[in-house]
């Protein structure tokens, strides 16, 4: 079965797009607004630029403060001829529905913006919201008349997935796999079964969380915890593992379940999005779980296009930080 990115974005498409540059909004990192460009020419999809930009405004998190949008205008090596937007709202939402749509909006305050996707007849559908305020000043965000257009409004955590969907692993592992998508704030888990998605679950522990575990131990500034994380001269272990268990226990609960309700036995497991201390987070997974944990590095396999291509020295140091933007940029790009 030939893999799909996740279709629960906001938006259609009429034709297919082969210049698009991924935009994570919301994202609030101190470097800026992660941003990856993507163009697919025979056949092959090239990294065209990615890094971080400089531009205004914060999103919104009250409707009140929806008319006040600033105009973006893009570097030239990242305007491209569309633009795949991924929303970072800790109002959206992505989850299996228990019931109707519209029997969960009618018990919000916020007018939403929903999509479903069923997946299996067996399974509930996967519902993916953003109050409609947000999504409204997103799409305002680059004006018209001017490269790059809006083609695709998406939710942070499903644009993350599509890295996966879209990537030569899924296809060797043959569509069956267990992925950790870790975000500063919460872990999503991911499960897939013959290509399609049978499980997804949102978990409260992130990397942000196991850093803070380092910061308070070692009284240490949050900016050191990394290099804590990646060093080898103090050992971790007894810091992180207390945060990694209580996180690998959910995990743990998943995994059985999969196993023994839905027959999905896979010993592909992936964790994707940490910034540091991914040998911690693997060691503890296997004395936990007795299973191994495989970091998944989205960017591998793009390959670039040199030398007109805009890429930092540092990608592979900043490339957990523009996963999301990569993931709205491939669903764009290969939804054809």
């Amino acid at each position: 079965m030939k893999s799909a990115p996740l279709k629960v974005n906001f938006s259609s498409q009429t034709k297919p797009f082969t210049d698009v540059v991924g935009l994570e909004v919301g994202a609030a990192y101190v470097q800026g607004v992660p941003a990856v460009r993507l163009r697919k020419r025979n056949g092959k999809t090239e990294l065209m630029a990615a890094g971080f930009l400089t531009l205004p405004g914060v999103l919104p998190q009250k409707p009140d403060l929806e008319d006040e949008v600033p105009v973006w205008s893009l570097p030239r090596p990242f305007q491209a001829q569309y633009a795949a937007l991924a929303v970072t709202s800790p109002l959206a939402f992505l989850r299996h529905a228990a019931g109707s749509l519209d029997d969960e909006e009618a018990n919000k305050l916020l007018a939403f913006r929903t999509a479903s996707r069923q997946f299996a007849p067996e399974l509930p559908p996967l519902s993916a919201g953003i109050p409609k305020f947000q999504a409204t000043w997103a799409a305002r965000l680059l004006p018209e008349g001017h490269q790059p257009t809006a083609c695709s409004l998406q939710i942070s955590p499903a644009a993350a997935i599509n890295t996966f969907l879209t990537a030569p692993l899924f296809t060797s592992v043959s569509g069956t796999a267990v992925v950790l998508f870790v975000f500063p704030g919460y872990t999503s888990l991911a499960a897939f079964h013959e290509s399609r998605l049978v499980l997804y679950r949102e978990h409260p522990i992130g990397y942000a969380h196991v850093r803070e575990a380092v910061c308070s131990h070692m009284r240490i500034d949050p900016s050191l915890a990394d290099s804590i994380l990646e060093d080898t001269f103090i050992d971790p272990i007894p810091m992180v593992e207390p945060v990694l268990r209580t996180l690998f226990r959910q995990v743990e609960i998943s995994y059985d379940y999969l196993t023994r309700r839905k027959n999905c036995q896979t010993q592909n497991i992936f964790v994707c999005g940490l910034p540091s201390g991914a040998k911690h987070w693997t060691s503890v997974f296997s004395r936990m779980l007795n299973l191994t944990l495989v970091p998944f590095l989205p960017f591998e396999g793009l390959e670039r296009a040199s030398p007109s291509s805009c890429l930092p020295e540092n990608l592979s140091a900043i490339a957990p930080f523009l996963t999301t933007a990569l993931g709205a940029a491939r669903a764009a790009l290969e939804d054809v």
